[in-house]
């Protein structure tokens, strides 16, 4: 498992969020207080609105607080400058989404390979690095010139998965990745990262179906911008799914899920 000197790769302090709409200031963000320990697969649920993808978003470095402040792998990326955000994100940051954004003109490997080459390494060790993940996420390579559009969702999503970890990133940062998917697909993906989270990636991931929650080792639940509570609910294996289920479940109930 791959480790670094970091007891949290990502705290906040008193983060805040606002928008303003049609000349109103809309809260999204209140006063956020957050950690999150190397090595967790950190959930993020709450009703819709509450601020979830928001603070995804937040913790990425793709939006920009309106106050307070991030850390991430021990910087302060919350000051950042767009640019220097930007070149942040493409070494530590790997993204997964309910839509698989590639470009549809360029094959599959060309996709991955063009998120792989912002690494630094060689274009042949990009190569035979996506030829590695290809493999382990049951793409095989008669299909790496295919295009997206001849490709199905489910298998859409774990070549989205490929160009996420791609560049060894930090922490992979999902949102809804298996809304769209049917039951299997969703499975095959929730699968893959675990596999990914028990290999030593942090992941931090937005949902809203329980089945997915559970893969997770802790819980967050927002409400109006706040973490209203969390549980710890350790290591997934199947074996326990229908237990963590069933604790997942009273949680989201007290919470008023």
């Amino acid at each position: 498992m791959e480790t670094n000197q970091f007891e949290n790769i990502i705290e906040t302090e008193g983060l805040c969020k606002s928008f303003s709409v049609g000349g109103v200031q809309q809260h999204v963000l209140n006063n956020l207080d957050l950690m999150i320990a190397e090595g967790d697969f950190t959930v993020i649920m709450g009703n819709s609105g509450s601020g979830k993808s928001t603070l995804l978003y937040a913790l990425s470095g793709m939006d920009k607080p309106t106050l307070g402040s991030i850390i991430f792998a021990g910087e302060k990326i919350s000051d950042y400058s767009n640019d220097r955000l930007a070149k942040f994100r493409r070494t530590n940051c790997g993204f997964i989404f309910q839509e698989v954004f590639l470009n549809d003109n360029m094959s599959i490997m060309d996709n991955v390979l063009a998120s792989g080459y912002l690494s630094g390494l060689s274009r042949k060790a990009v190569y035979e690095k996506a030829c590695e993940y290809f493999d382990l996420v049951g793409i095989p390579a008669e299909m790496y010139k295919k295009f997206p559009s001849q490709m199905s969702g489910g298998e859409l999503q774990r070549v989205g998965l490929v160009r996420a970890i791609i560049n060894n990133p930090k922490v992979i940062f999902a949102d809804e990745p298996t809304g769209a998917l049917n039951s299997a697909n969703s499975i095959s993906v929730l699968d893959l990262m675990n596999k990914f989270h028990k290999e030593g990636k942090n992941i931090v991931m937005v949902t809203h179906d329980m089945k997915s929650a559970v893969r997770g080792n802790r819980v967050l639940y927002l409400k109006d911008g706040v973490i209203l509570n969390d549980i710890t609910l350790g290591e997934y294996d199947k074996s326990n799914e229908k237990e963590r289920l069933e604790t997942l479940k009273a949680f989201l109930d007290e919470m008023g899920w």
